[in-house]
């Protein structure tokens, strides 16, 4: 995976070019990209409490949101 030197996932990746991401990292890289889902929304027009809503029901049903990027990663090749 090739990460931009300034990118939020670039800590992550340090020191670690070939090796498996730990735990932690994962948490971080997830982390960055929600930050990053939650400012693309914000930026796009939606309100904050709407933004908020989407993700509190990512939350409560994690598994259809699972499902959906399943689906959209295996339509896309």
């Amino acid at each position: 995976m090739s990460v931009a030197p300034g990118s939020a996932f670039a800590g992550a990746f340090a020191c670690r070019p070939d090796s498996p991401v730990s735990g932690e990292d994962r948490i971080e890289i997830a982390e960055a990209v929600l930050a990053g889902a939650w400012r693309t929304l914000r930026a796009a027009g939606f309100h904050e409490a709407e933004v908020q809503a989407l993700f509190d029901q990512i939350a409560d049903r994690p598994e259809d949101l699972a499902r959906r990027l399943r689906k959209m990663a295996n339509a896309t090749g």
